[in-house]
């Protein structure tokens, strides 16, 4: 009983102490990644971080600081280096070796007559200490034939690597420009929302007071009220849908806290310019089957998989090269000891030769799946087109009716005031209407966002690659007038 204690014991001890081992790793791990978020946020262009962001801004900083989008780029130079490599493969065998040996008594060996059974003496025809060296060079041909088309199927997946970072950027700056609206929305909502929703609130207790004394009618009264909170619920909405948006695009460029940029701000009477879009459907497909990425992207995995059709023919044929090398054997007992040969192998696996045929299959299998799938990528592609243009001139549209529904609040709420100061009007009026403008202001820009966002779409539904200003990343601060009027509408 006592040695299972102590075993026991031990066993506790050891597992204790792995625990408290493990525990001391985990924060050094933890505090690693800490500091590669620090380096990383100190990295950043900390001039163009202490201004305003414009639209423009938000998209270069994604471009150059997304860690996703980096982890792309990597994995392009990877395959970069894949196919560099790939062209060693084409070089012939070179092989080398060596040999150093020393035996203890001397390999003695006889032989005997078959004739007369006679048994001759023991001779021996090495040394005791034997060294030996060779240097061969070989080609096969069909090896070389394979490495060739290996060699084009790692270029081919350099271009792939290629084009899925341009679809990354795509999809990555259609994400920043719809976080950045709603973001610059959210900040203004919350800016010009703070002063008025104190006297909304107000307003709903004056009526609910009035309602209790009786001072006015209580119908009224409670219309108003529930006029009021309803319009409130709304604007609420109206932020929850915009609340994370700025933490959204601190993710995207890759900074670390939202507190740690400032975005241009938005002037309620800023005018936002819109366009019809200046281009057919037909042009913009056209445009698309040219240049979207996943379409790239299958026309050249066609290509490795019709390469895999090429190496499973090349297998079947026999292994045929020349070589040449030269040897060179210590031995005492050789009149030459160096000496030289060239020649020409060949070598043929005739279980190849089976299973040809089901290999052949197979290949042709994936590279008509892959026909199908370019096909399909294809009628995707133009959907998503026609999708992105229809949702461009409804949310147009509709932007349009919320801007000249605001436009009439606005002229609403100036008549509300021009009322209550000739004594025609009340308080109540003028506070709803203030109420309903704010509405349709807060409105007017979501929608704004929508639209941006619609025909960032509609930009990444075509495959365009994105231009950026010459004078993106410049220590020279916006105009007051740009300022004033909008963060660079889109």
């Amino acid at each position: 009983m006592p040695g299972r204690t102590k075993f026991r014991n031990a066993v506790l001890g050891v597992g204790a102490a792995a625990m408290l081992s493990a525990c001391s790793v985990m924060p050094e791990d933890l505090a690693e990644i800490r500091q590669d978020i620090s380096s990383h946020a100190e990295s950043l262009p900390q001039e163009v971080l202490k201004r305003p962001l414009s639209v423009e801004d938000a998209v270069a900083l994604a471009v150059a600081h997304n860690l996703d989008a980096r982890v792309k780029s990597l994995e392009e130079a990877l395959a970069a280096g894949k196919a560099d490599l790939s062209l060693f493969a084409m070089l012939p065998e070179l092989a080398a070796k060596g040999n150093w040996s020393k035996r203890g008594p001397r390999k003695a060996t006889t032989s005997k007559d078959l004739s007369t059974g006679t048994v001759a003496n023991y001779s021996t025809g090495e040394d005791r200490i034997s060294r030996t060296g060779d240097l061969t060079a070989s080609w096969n041909l069909v090896d070389f034939g394979i490495a060739l088309v290996r060699a084009d199927q790692e270029e081919d997946k350099m271009v792939l690597a290629a084009e899925k970072r341009r679809r990354a950027q795509h999809l990555l700056i259609q994400d920043v420009q719809a976080a950045y609206w709603k973001a610059v929305i959210n900040e203004f909502a919350n800016r010009k929302y703070a002063s008025l929703e104190a006297r909304l609130v107000k307003s709903v207790e004056d009526a609910e007071t009035a309602e209790r004394t009786k001072v006015g009618d209580p119908m009224q009264m409670l219309g108003h009220q529930r006029a009021i909170v309803d319009t409130m619920r709304q604007i609420a909405e109206l932020q929850r849908q915009t609340s994370t948006a700025k933490a959204d695009l601190a993710g995207h460029m890759g900074v670390p806290s939202s507190g740690a940029f400032e975005l241009a701000e938005l002037k309620d009477d800023s005018f936002l310019s819109v366009e019809d879009p200046d281009l057919s459907v037909e042009a913009m497909e056209a445009t698309a089957l040219a240049n979207r990425p996943e379409l790239k992207t299958e026309e050249v995995q066609f290509r490795i998989d019709r390469d895999d059709i090429r190496t499973e023919l090349l297998k079947t044929l026999p292994g045929i090269g020349p070589f040449m090398g030269g040897h060179y054997d210590s031995n005492s007992y050789i009149k030459y000891n160096a000496w030289a040969d060239a020649g020409t192998h060949m070598a043929w696996n005739l279980v190849d030769i089976l299973t040809a045929p089901k290999r052949i299959g197979n290949a042709q299998t994936v590279a008509e799946t892959t026909r199908a799938r370019r096909l399909a990528m294809g009628m995707a592609v133009l959907t998503q087109v026609h999708v992105a243009d229809i949702q461009v001139r409804h949310a147009l549209k509709e932007y349009r009716l919320t801007e000249q529904m605001a436009a009439i609040d606005r002229r609403i709420t100036g008549l509300a005031a021009k009322s209550k100061q000739a004594g025609s009007g009340s308080a109540m009026e003028e506070i709803k209407a203030e109420a309903s403008a704010m509405l349709s202001t807060l409105r007017r820009f979501i929608l704004y966002s929508d639209l941006q966002g619609a025909k960032a779409r509609l930009k990444s539904a075509q495959g365009i690659d994105h231009v950026p200003p010459s004078d993106t990343f410049t220590d020279t601060p916006p105009p007051e007038s740009t300022a004033d009027a909008a963060p660079q509408a889109g």
